[in-house]
């Protein structure tokens, strides 16, 4: 159950939920922020567990896809906001009145001792849904995004998608639930982990990360033919056959539901390590010179220039030059 839904419902604001039976469609709705996602109570992330509680209640509902607006499908998580609570988050009733304060104390244990793993129920909302789920990837595909795409059951993406995780790059480690090992080959996964490579669309289909790659003018109908197929066949039967298949990935080493609870104890002490290049070293940047800044320099000392990503990123600028 997802945070917050005890006692009422949470306001899609981060989020466009629409059901158009027998598919639900979740948008998350930040594209000025290339989907982004907030982590503290309400926020995106607890919005999108009720997103998907949402549709694995509906009885009507035989799929669902995920998708972003705009130009991209989810940069991560928003670092912007970890300097201090304004604009839209300084209204939200959990934070008001505490616009002078650092974001990111509210994003751990301060409102709740299992908020640092808001984000890995969706481990219960998505992989263990009844419910198939169809991720539609364009651009960046990032942290957070990357995870979802994971755990959704069929990926679709255009040529210009990125994959990675860049919260390498300022100290983090890399979580198995992001980059997993059950999908990637060792010496790929080893060469995004350690080194903090981007991958394109052709690499992630190559590893079996996305199901196909789709031209852009050609995505939208693709993932929704590929649904209503999906919604066609009987619940039960898609119930059980996604059983199966998540049975014979859970024999895997550890498993994989074991593999995530471990991965997030590990992400959790990291991000409370103060050494140079890491989380509390980056914040620290975040909070004195303001996002943009600390990442540039922080970038520059660790890590190199990475073609996948920067040709994303001047393609992103010319489109919106463009507007």
């Amino acid at each position: 159950m997802t945070e917050g839904r005890k006692d009422q419902r949470l306001e899609y604001s981060d989020l466009i939920v629409e059901k158009k039976y027998p598919v639900g469609y979740i948008t998350i709705n930040r594209p000025e922020k290339r989907n982004a996602l907030t982590n503290f109570k309400g926020g995106s992330c607890d919005q999108l567990g009720q997103a998907f509680t949402d549709m694995r209640d509906d009885p009507e509902i035989r799929v669902f896809i995920l998708k972003g607006a705009g130009d991209c499908f989810c940069a991560g998580f928003d670092m912007s906001g970890y300097g201090q609570v304004t604009g839209v988050e300084a209204q939200h009733p959990f934070l008001k009145g505490r616009t002078k304060e650092p974001f990111y104390q509210y994003v751990g244990q301060h409102d709740n001792p299992e908020a640092t793993f808001r984000g890995y129920r969706w481990f219960n909302e998505v992989w263990e849904n009844p419910k198939p789920s169809i991720a539609l990837i364009d651009s960046f595909c990032l942290g957070a995004g990357l995870w979802l795409c994971n755990l959704c059951d069929m990926a679709y993406a255009t040529p210009d998608s990125v994959f990675g995780y860049p919260p390498i790059k300022y100290g983090a480690p890399i979580t198995t639930s992001i980059l997993p090992p059950w999908v990637i080959p060792l010496k790929k996964i080893n060469e995004m982990a350690l080194a903090g490579k981007m991958a394109s669309a052709q690499e992630a289909y190559d590893w079996g990360i996305i199901t196909a790659m789709v031209p852009r003018d050609e995505i939208e109908q693709v993932v929704n033919d590929v649904a209503m197929a999906t919604a066609k066949v009987p619940p039960l039967t898609n119930y059980y056959s996604k059983m199966l298949i998540h049975q014979y990935y859970e024999t895997l080493g550890m498993g994989v539901k074991q593999t995530y609870l471990s991965a997030a104890a590990v992400v959790a002490m990291m991000e409370r390590t103060s050494l140079p290049g890491h989380y509390e070293d980056f914040l620290g940047k975040v909070r004195d010179k303001g996002f943009t800044a600390a990442y540039k320099e922080h970038r520059a000392i660790w890590s190199y220039p990475d073609p996948v990503m920067d040709k994303e990123v001047e393609r992103l600028k010319a489109i919106k030059g463009k507007k």
